[in-house]
């Protein structure tokens, strides 16, 4: 006999060889034992993960001599002509290449001969949605009332193309995709039945390219067998089967998390030169920044969900202790905006680099993701006696956002100590600002910042008109609102309107900085006016670039009047 492919050779042959399907395979053995088996079954579920080889497994215990039995010899003549596919009973139709009505007919014409030798004629139907119309049509009386002696296996990928009218008429089973570690297990036991040497990292590699499908995963382990054997490298082993292995995952991983651009810009370029596809590698390394995620969230979620190795396993729990949630689910905000964005440029390795440049610097280029560096120093030219308002607020006992970029830093509302106290001068630490170091120049600009918001969001800009800021802490600046004003402050939190503040912000004066926002007690303010053009009056386009000019400086006077300030020329 020939040489025999993995999958077909270490196909199961009775209920026990089958693996990852035990709700399906306990129902099967019940309904014989029982004596409950139904004329008709659609087993759905994705492909390569047992439909059709259960499906025979089926067939042989409804067919054995010594049955029908949930645990067939294989050794009489019904089970060993089944095993080998020549049954004259158990006919395999592939739906693909006979959908047609024709087809139909003649099965509806051979339906009423008894069987050959077997004790049941049993049809095994695959891609049974692949059928016309008309073809399931006129197979719909037949299901109706099959004969005695007639059982139907439907096998199908896509359930939801079969017609309602034959769903109703058939037991439905789900097979479900096939887990890592029943993949590897099986890997394993065809290796030493093949005698062949091969870590236990390569076959997790192989079980996860595999997807879920035991088919898969037996073929590319015939596929990789003469290379193992041959004592290939591993480098040219996942080269010649051309997927990922954990340790490219783990080395990228944490490259980019350790800000390390240049070793994992040139990953990138040895994969993009080596032929490898760069949309398997993105879709792989989010599916490893989830692990990360899962990881920090719940160790328990993480070991049961994940399919990574053991040794990844231990990586990435140590990994996880050195990240919060908030900066590795902006890690993965990022590499999905990558893939959205390569499918928009039909191209990979360019959203892949600006993903990577995103994340080591989040703000402007020079800046890194984790601010270490002390912030420069602002003199305001004219600068503003301090009003009472700008002490720092007590503490709030609102919680505190999730401020992005800025993971690293203390976000507390814990009083900042005044500059004129001793014993903030002996506290002081040169590595970074001081407190309410970046206050002054925000209150000294608020009102053009309000103002270029209004341009950018005029709605934010309506609800931001009712705080002030009160506070900064390290590169945070806390903006507040009044006790009784609580429905804007609740209309502005968010992600998205903390990027636009913070890029209003960075616009007007030049420091990159992160807001938060709080409750308290403010002196009460005039409420802002902010006029809406009316949208059904039609101007000419002199008149409405006048009218927006007017609008704007009657905005910007409004917010002087609010918080008594005064406009500066450039030259001053």
């Amino acid at each position: 006999m020939g040489y025999l492919a993995f999958a077909l050779k270490y196909r199961p042959k009775d209920f026990t060889e089958v693996v990852g399907q035990e709700q399906v395979t306990t129902a099967l053995k019940n309904a014989i034992i029982q004596k409950r088996v139904s004329h008709a079954y659609i087993f759905s579920g994705p492909r390569g993960v047992g439909k059709t080889s259960l499906a025979r497994i089926f067939a042989k215990a409804l067919n054995c001599v010594e049955g029908p039995t949930p645990k067939p010899c294989s050794k009489c003549p019904n089970c060993v002509a089944i095993t080998q596919g020549r049954s004259l009973d158990i006919i395999e139709i592939d739906a693909a290449s006979n959908r047609g009505i024709d087809e139909i007919r003649t099965l509806r014409e051979n339906v009423s001969l008894s069987p050959a030798n077997a004790r049941y004629k049993i049809y095994i139907i695959d891609e049974v949605h692949m059928l016309t119309q008309e073809a399931f049509n006129a197979l719909l009386k037949t299901l109706e009332e099959p004969p005695a002696h007639v059982k139907f296996i439907f096998a199908t990928t896509h359930p939801h193309k079969i017609l309602p009218t034959i769903l109703s008429r058939c037991q439905k089973f789900q097979f479900n995709l096939i887990s890592l570690e029943n993949i590897v297990a099986k890997l394993k036991k065809i290796a030493e039945l093949e005698k062949i040497k091969i870590e236990d990292n390569l076959l997790y590699t192989i079980g996860r390219a595999a997807a879920g499908s035991i088919r898969d995963a037996e073929s590319l382990f015939d596929q990789l067998a003469p290379v193992i054997i041959d004592k290939g490298s591993l480098s040219d082993i996942f080269s010649f089967l051309g997927i990922i292995d954990e340790e490219s995952l783990n080395r990228s991983l944490k490259a980019l998390i350790e800000g390390d651009t240049q070793s994992y810009l040139e990953f990138i370029d040895k994969l993009a030169k080596d032929g490898k596809d760069l949309g398997v590698f993105l879709n792989a390394f989010i599916e490893h920044l989830r692990n990360l995620l899962l990881a920090k969230v719940s160790l328990k979620a993480f070991k049961d969900l994940s399919d990574v190795s053991p040794q990844s396993k231990d990586f990435i729990c140590g990994l996880s202790e050195k990240l919060s949630v908030g900066r590795i689910l902006n890690i993965i905000d990022l590499f999905i905006g990558a893939k959205e964005l390569s499918q928009r440029l039909n191209t990979v390795r360019i959203p892949l680099e600006l993903a990577l440049i995103k994340h080591a610097y989040p703000k402007e280029p020079g800046q890194p993701a984790v601010l270490t560096a002390p912030g420069p120093k602002v003199n305001p030219a004219n600068p503003s006696p301090k009003k009472p308002e700008d002490k720092p607020l007590k503490k709030s006992r609102e919680p505190d956002l999730a401020i992005e970029g800025v993971d690293d830093f203390d976000l507390d509302d814990d009083p900042a100590p005044k500059a004129s106290d001793p014993a903030s001068k002996e506290v002081q630490q040169p590595q970074g600002p001081q407190d309410n170091t970046y206050l002054q120049p925000i209150l000294a600009k608020w009102p053009q910042i309000i103002a270029y918001m209004q341009k950018i969001r005029a709605g934010l800009a309506s609800h931001l008109a009712f705080a002030q800021p009160v506070s900064s802490r390290g590169r945070c600046v806390t903006i507040a609102f009044s006790r009784t004003d609580s429905f804007h402050k609740e209309m502005v939190e968010g992600t998205k309107n903390s990027k636009f503040i913070e890029e209003a912000i960075t616009k007007i004066t030049s420091q990159a900085l992160g807001v938060k926002f709080t409750l308290a007690d403010l002196p009460d303010r005039p409420q802002l006016k902010i006029s809406e053009p009316d949208k059904n009056s039609q101007v000419s386009p002199q008149a409405s670039s006048a009218q927006a000019s007017g609008e704007e400086d009657g905005f910007l006077n409004n917010l002087l009047d609010a918080f008594g300030g005064k406009f500066h020329s450039e030259d001053q």
